[in-house]
């Protein structure tokens, strides 16, 4: 290359940092992906399970190479930072691995997703250090979008999505019956299901908002702002359009705005949204400060090999735990299925409530004889091996039959229980609890029922254990309470 190339190089902006006179700190971050790769391999395929199969999720596929297309646009200011690897991301790094054990030993997905997409920036930090790390540290973060998380909000989002169009249906006069989350009319019956939460729209104009806030704006104040408009808009926004498919249906005695027309609204609905939120966004945008130039430096790259060497031990270390970790789950697999002998009461068939469990080993369901017909009984027993006894998979009842009316607690056998309090869509009520059974230890805590199960797993026990679920009809708890006996006194 002669010097023209080189001073035209120069004035594309690029530095001279090439692989030949860097080749330890290239083959020194490969290796670290290497190993990032390898040891997440299993939060890494499964986050990919949930980006392909969940349409919440399906904006996962972007969000890492996105991150690494704004460190690309930031080269020329990284570059002429010294780059020295700093062993300060191990605050970061060894947290994100315990945290990724704790996750295979309790199969807990979030924690393995979570864990693996900070351990990536933490990396790259590592590698960069400090300084350099300050230059990119939105897109290093903006990493953590990756993480399908936000399913939870769905039954929070339901709640306001049905308060607040029922609201504006009184505000305007028409006229309407709630029942949990029913929305009746003198036209029809409305059910403001999962897929009305607007959960989408709300994770989708999170990560859309704050991208925006970061490549728009300049002011901290501003962007904080927006981003913060960006997760109330599309909550309000989508009390709008509950409230609009309803009274549509109400103004055109259910000719429009019925089946599926309403989910063709709510993406049209959707894309006027994120058009108004970009407004917002433009209305505040700022005259941009002239940047100022950063001319082409040699980047001065410092590689601490204790520090690669330390990084690749613990990686080891704790990969060696999650095989221990592994055998002993199969060493302690229980092969029986843990069967109850109940005799069940084959008479009654009061209600045909059953809920959503997945993959189960033995289940049993049933009404308890000499209790009556008034609780149906559910359990199931779960081995840990391809199946979680803890799951936000299972379901006390179908979202798509039954609505969550309210919630109550009541105390009987020293257990503190949550009732459930649900109705149908033909108006049928009932009452739901919950427990767990894990070395014959009851829990009404999923959260200290999964503790339980991974510190098992990490002291080297089992972790099987069984999910119970009673139904009564009504919203009377006393049935419970009777049922509730008779089943404590057989474990």
């Amino acid at each position: 290359m002669d010097n023209s190339d080189t001073q035209s190089d120069k004035d594309r902006g690029f530095t001279n940092f090439s692989f030949g006179k860097n080749k330890t700190f290239f083959t020194s971050g490969f290796l670290l992906l290497c190993l990032w790769t390898a040891f997440c391999w299993q939060g890494l395929t499964t986050v990919v399970q949930i980006w392909y199969g969940n349409e919440i999720f399906n904006h996962g596929f972007f969000i890492v190479p996105g991150a690494i297309y704004l460190i690309y646009l930031k080269r020329d200011v990284l570059f002429a930072q010294p780059i020295k690897t700093t062993s300060l991301a191990f605050l970061v790094i060894i947290p994100a691995l315990l945290l990724y054990v704790i996750g295979i030993a309790g199969d807990i997905q979030l924690f393995m997703h979570t864990a693996a997409f900070t351990l990536l920036p933490a990396l790259i930090w590592l590698m960069v250090g400090t300084q350099a790390a300050k230059i990119i540290l939105f897109p290093l973060v903006f990493m953590l979008f990756s993480i399908p998380v936000g399913e939870q909000l769905i039954p929070y989002l339901q709640k306001i999505a049905a308060d607040g169009s029922v609201a504006l249906l009184h505000l305007t006069g028409v006229p309407l019956f709630r029942s949990g989350l029913y929305i009746e009319i003198p036209q029809g019956r409305f059910l403001v299901a999962e897929a009305c939460s607007g959960v989408s729209f709300f994770i989708a104009s999170f990560v859309i908002g704050s991208l925006y806030a970061y490549l728009n704006l300049v002011s901290v104040k501003r962007r904080a702002i927006f981003v913060f408009i960006s997760l109330i808009f599309p909550v309000l926004a989508n009390i709008v359009r509950v409230y609009g498919i309803i009274l549509i249906a109400y103004r055109t005695d259910m000719e429009h705005a019925a089946g599926a027309d309403h989910l063709i609204y709510g993406w049209f609905f959707f894309a006027f949204v994120i058009m108004c939120l970009l407004g917002i966004g433009e209305f505040m945008r700022q005259s941009p400060c002239e940047p100022s130039k950063v001319g082409p430096q040699n980047a001065t790259v410092s590689v601490s090999m204790p520090v690669i060497i330390s990084s690749i031990a613990i990686f080891a270390g704790f990969f060696a735990w999650i095989v221990n970790i592994s055998n002993i789950s199969n060493s302690h697999f229980e092969t029986h299925l843990s069967t109850l002998t109940y005799d069940w009461d084959n008479n009654c068939q009061r209600t045909d409530w059953q809920p959503i469990v997945v993959d189960p080993d033995a289940e049993e369901f049933g009404f308890l004889k000499h209790q009556g017909c008034n609780v149906k009984v559910y359990n199931a027993w779960f081995s840990e091996q391809h199946n979680e006894l803890v799951s936000d998979l299972h379901r006390l009842f179908d979202p798509e039959r039954f609505s969550l009316s309210h919630t109550t607690s009541i105390t009987t056998n020293g257990l503190n229980l949550s009732v459930y309090h649900v109705v149908s869509s033909s108006g049928d009520k009932l009452s739901i609890v919950r427990f767990y059974e894990v070395d014959n230890e009851l829990f009404t805590s999923a959260v200290k029922a999964k503790i339980y199960q991974v510190k098992n797993v990490l002291f080297g026990s089992s972790r099987g254990g069984r999910l119970w679920i009673l139904a009564a009809d009504g919203h009377d708890v006393s049935a419970i309470n009777d049922s509730l006996s008779a089943i404590s006194s057989h474990l």
